[in-house]
């Protein structure tokens, strides 16, 4: 594949399965314990691609002072973005909660998306790993976000646009981050990478595993995280350098 296939592949692929996702609500609705076991495999993936892609290029990197700066500053912004999603969720207006939902969910694919982008700066492996990992991310998670929405009565139409909106911002988030990156260097470059890094590992840690483990028949499920880690593992090898 050339670049601008690798490029264009990493950006309609978990753009369209975040679509396809928020769509399919439906056609399909998973029970608690497929949506509990997509969400350890997918965690798995998801922090596979981290360990095993990008912080190897923070840790081998020389702007450690930036690293440690944009890793922080991620933290703190999800953690803030965490706790005010959780005051809107929380609110007895539906329509409050369902605004509150679709932010948190928003905010996540947009970050996600700048990743993605900033990634495929770092290299074009990095980036189609990083892509694989977030579509099937996007796809479950417009899923579980289209399927609240319908629990909160919300109309056929507004389940349409809610999906069509966080596809695009998924989109945008790819090419803001390809664009952002690709005019940096060296520090800043590192430090816009660690952030989006600390942005995904609270994806994993405060979202994806929290929903899964809301499941309580548990005993096989958790065994789905190690094989996606194990997954994007042998894809690393498999594709090379």
């Amino acid at each position: 594949m050339t670049e601008t296939e690798i490029y264009l592949f990493c950006l309609l692929l978990p753009a369209t399965a975040a679509l396809c996702g928020g769509l399919s609500v439906r056609l399909w609705r998973p029970s608690t314990s497929t949506l509990a076991a997509v969400g350890h495999f997918t965690a798995g993936l998801v922090l596979g691609a981290v360990a095993i892609e990008l912080c190897p290029t923070l840790v081998e990197g020389d702007s450690f002072i930036a690293v440690v700066l944009g890793f922080s500053l991620g933290a703190l912004f999800m953690l803030a973005i965490g706790h005010i999603t959780r005051h809107a969720e929380s609110s007895s207006d539906s329509s409050d909660s369902s605004a509150g939902l679709l932010f948190a969910v928003a905010v996540d694919l947009f970050v996600d998306g700048l990743l993605l982008g900033t990634a495929l700066i770092v290299g074009l492996k990095q980036g189609m790993l990083i892509a694989i990992a977030l579509t099937i991310e996007a796809f479950f998670l417009c899923l579980a976000t289209s399927e609240s929405l319908r629990a909160r009565k919300a109309t056929p139409g507004k389940i349409f646009a809610a999906a069509f909106m966080l596809a695009t911002l998924l989109a945008v988030g790819v090419v803001s981050g390809h664009f952002f990156s690709a005019q940096l260097t060296g520090a800043t470059q590192a430090a816009t990478l660690a952030f989006a890094t600390a942005a995904l590992l609270y994806l994993v840690v405060e979202e994806l595993l929290v929903e899964a483990h809301r499941e309580k028949d548990r005993r096989l499920t958790p065994a789905l995280f190690f094989a996606g880690f194990l997954l994007i593992f042998i894809m690393q090898r498999v594709l090379g350098d």
